[in-house]
């Protein structure tokens, strides 16, 4: 589908039964989040609007929302893929949440906040209005290298980073729906450099070793290429980027890069087995991705997701029965959704 740059899009509730509104919401922000169901809503009287705008190659959004309790869960990561970047500014509310295994942060008003899709995070929002925009990763770390390590990086709002990219973005927010195909690409690459520049003045945890050789990133790509391979193991990546071992460990301090490696592969188990088209069964998908039992994968699975491989694929067979109908009936506007996933 070829989508014309600067183009919007908004999901608003005025013409959807109160009655319907907060399932229709969730069901529309579930391409990014699960909505947490211990969040106190009260269906009856929820409100909301999602204005989006496709800028060549991120989206701008507008969100005006009740408080909400929102989650990227590795289950969600594993199923959507998303390789983006959010970054985010309240014009009102605030939310307080918890990434990078960090104590809860709280953001305010004015802070803008940057979050990697590709990593778990919980957030709990009070009532809110703000202006996000939704970043390829490719586009992001050209302007800032080694961008993962920013997951949940903050521009507080009394610095002068973030009141000159707050008061680019709200400019943004104002003439988007006025750009034209080629100011709406030159900003798109503007604004990711901009935000870029800005956060690679913050102060974050590092490792006081230089990436001379490869980036953390280069190797998660490779790795993430080359899952099917039998030998994809710390040696052969050590060998394939010309360093050394204790250098290549020193990348993946948290977890240790074996286990990022069986995790890559359980993500791309969990996709495979959502696939309906994909008649393998779960031994022939448990072994084309380096595992030497299906026991061995079932265990791994269960503690990684909280559920089997048989589960994922019985569950996803009546999810997309259900859907099937439930589509059918269910007109609205899925731009948002489908932007995201097309991005």
């Amino acid at each position: 589908m070829t989508i014309k740059p600067a183009t919007t899009t908004t999901l608003s509730f005025s013409e959807i039964s109160p009655a319907e509104r907060y399932e229709v919401w969730r069901e529309s922000i579930s391409v990014v989040f699960d909505i947490d169901s211990k969040t106190k809503i009260q269906p009856e009287v929820f409100n909301a609007e999602l204005t989006t705008t496709h800028f060549s190659s991120i989206l701008l959004n507008n969100t005006k929302s009740q408080g909400q309790n929102f989650n990227r869960s590795q289950k969600l990561i594993a199923q959507d893929d998303l390789d983006h970047f959010w970054l985010q500014m309240f014009i009102e509310g605030s939310s307080s949440g918890q990434w990078n295994r960090q104590q809860n942060s709280t953001v305010r008003p004015g802070d803008i906040f940057l979050i990697d899709f590709s990593q778990p995070f919980s957030l709990k929002t009070t009532n809110f209005e703000d202006i996000n925009l939704i970043i390829p990763r490719h586009i992001l770390q050209k302007y800032l290298p080694n961008v993962e390590k920013y997951h949940g990086a903050i521009l507080p709002r009394d610095s002068a980073f973030a009141k000159i990219l707050g008061s680019h973005l709200l400019t943004l927010k104002s003439v988007a729906s006025t750009l034209s195909l080629s100011e709406s690409s030159i900003i798109a690459e503007g604004v990711a450099h901009l935000a870029g520049l800005y956060f690679s003045q913050q102060a974050i945890p590092m490792d006081n070793y230089s990436l001379q050789v490869a980036t953390e990133e280069t190797i998660r790509h490779y790795i993430r290429q080359h899952l099917t391979h039998a030998n994809l193991t710390p040696n052969m990546i050590a060998a394939h980027f010309k360093i050394s071992r204790a250098y290549l460990y020193r990348m993946f301090p948290e977890k240790g890069i074996a286990t990022y490696i069986k995790e890559q592969r359980l993500k791309r188990a969990y996709r495979e087995l959502q696939c309906l088209t994909d008649n393998r069964r779960i031994s022939e998908i448990a072994f084309s991705l380096g595992f030497n039992s299906e026991s061995d994968f079932s265990r791994s699975f269960q503690r990684f997701f909280q559920f089997t491989p048989s589960e994922v694929r019985y569950s996803n067979a009546i999810f997309s029965q259900d859907n099937s109908v439930s589509n059918s009936q269910n007109e609205r506007d899925f731009h948002f959704e489908d932007w995201v996933r097309k991005l």
